[in-house]
C-alpha cells in the first residue's frame, strides 16, 4: 500500500472513530469537523494549503482538490454534505441556503467550479455502518463490519447527479458515488456506455472509456463512470453531434480530450465536456507552484472565489 493510500485509509478511520463517538453520545457530528479530520490526516502524504485568513469566516466551505501524476492532472471543487437518515429515507439537503444568503450552497459550488475549470463534486459523509443500518452496498455485502460499507463513510459524487428526488436512500447514493479510498483503484475495464454513444467516440476517448485506467485517469473514470451509469438509465434520446472543446489551446496545455459527444441527457448540459474538461495534460500554474513549495498563500487566496477554504494537491499513485 502506498503512502497516499495509507493516508486516505487512516483519515477515514479517524473520521469513523469521531462519528462513532458522537453517535454513542447522541451528538451530531458536523461536516466542518469531518472535513478537518480528513484533510488533516491526508496531509501526511498530500499537500494541503488552507487559506487561514478565511478560516473564521468560512464554515464548511469548499475545497479545491487536484489529483496529479506524470500523465496529467484532474481538478475538482468539493463541498461536504452529511447524510441524515430517518427510517429508510436519506437526505443530504443539497439545496441548502443559509439565512440571508443570496444563493444556495449548490449555486455557489457550481458557479465557482465553472470559474476555475473544475468538476463540482460533493464529499458525502455517511456516518457509521450502524447509523446506516448496514444498508447493502454491493453483492459482496456483509451485514456486520462490511469493509466496502466502512470505506463508503467518506464518498464522492459528481454534483451533476445530486438530485434530492433521486438520491434519497442507500441504493441511489451508492450507485452515484464512489468511496474516497477507491477513487483511483475502483474503475472497471469498460465504462457503462449506451450503444448509441459508442459510435461518437474519438479513438483516444474510446480507449480511455473501454480500458482500465490508473492514476489521474482512474480518478477521472470514477467520475465519468458514475455519470454514464446514470445516463444509461435515462430514456432521453442520445444526441448524435460531437463537440470540440480545444478553444484554441495548444494540444499539450489544455484538456486531454478535444472532441467529445454533445449528448446532454436529462440534465440539459454537455456532461462529457463538463466531467472530462478538468482532466488536463499539465496542472495549472498555481498547482505547479504548490508542488514545488514556491507559492504565496495570500496571493493564492486572492485569486480564488470567496467560498474556497483551501487547496489540496494529491500525487496519485500509478501502476508500475
Amino acid at each position: 500500500m502506498t503512502a497516499v493510500a495509507k493516508a486516505f485509509r487512516w483519515a477515514r478511520i479517524q473520521a469513523v472513530r469521531h462519528m462513532a463517538e458522537c453517535e454513542r453520545a447522541r451528538l451530531r457530528w458536523s461536516e466542518t469537523t469531518i472535513t478537518e479530520i480528513v484533510t488533516a490526516h491526508t496531509s501526511r502524504a498530500v499537500t494541503v494549503v488552507p487559506f487561514t485568513q478565511r478560516a473564521e469566516a468560512l464554515s464548511g466551505a469548499d475545497w479545491v482538490w487536484w489529483w496529479v501524476d506524470s500523465a496529467g492532472a484532474y481538478g475538482m471543487l468539493v463541498q461536504a454534505k452529511r447524510v441524515t437518515v430517518t427510517s429508510s429515507a436519506w437526505n443530504f439537503d443539497f439545496g441548502y441556503t443559509a439565512t440571508g444568503a443570496a444563493r444556495s450552497q449548490r449555486e455557489v459550488l457550481r458557479s465557482a467550479a465553472a470559474m476555475l475549470g473544475l468538476l463540482p463534486v460533493y464529499a458525502l459523509y455517511l456516518g457509521t455502518g450502524d447509523y446506516r443500518r448496514w444498508e447493502h452496498c454491493a453483492d459482496i455485502h456483509r451485514r456486520w463490519r462490511c469493509i466496502q460499507c466502512i470505506k463508503r463513510t467518506v464518498s464522492l459524487m459528481p454534483a451533476l447527479l445530486a438530485d434530492e428526488r433521486n438520491v434519497c436512500d442507500a441504493a441511489s447514493t451508492y450507485e452515484r458515488s464512489v468511496a474516497l479510498e477507491d477513487l483511483w483503484t475502483g474503475c472497471p475495464a469498460s465504462a457503462p456506455l449506451r450503444p448509441a454513444l459508442r459510435n461518437q467516440l474519438a479513438p483516444e476517448l474510446s480507449d480511455f472509456l473501454q480500458n482500465r485506467q490508473d492514476g489521474t485517469r482512474a480518478v477521472t473514470r470514477s467520475m465519468i463512470d458514475s455519470v454514464l451509469k446514470s445516463r444509461f438509465g435515462q430514456f432521453a434520446a442520445v444526441s448524435t453531434s460531437v463537440a470540440g472543446v480545444h478553444n484554441g489551446e495548444h494540444d499539450r496545455l489544455g484538456s486531454v480530450f478535444g472532441d467529445v459527444p454533445d449528448d446532454t441527457g436529462h440534465w440539459g448540459l454537455r456532461y462529457f465536456e463538463h466531467t472530462l474538461n478538468p482532466l488536463l495534460h499539465t496542472p495549472p500554474h498555481y498547482v505547479l507552484e504548490i508542488m514545488t513549495g514556491d507559492f504565496d498563500e495570500d496571493r493564492l487566496a486572492l485569486d480564488m472565489p470567496e467560498n474556497i477554504a483551501g487547496i489540496v494537491v494529491v500525487r496519485v499513485p500509478q501502476d508500475e
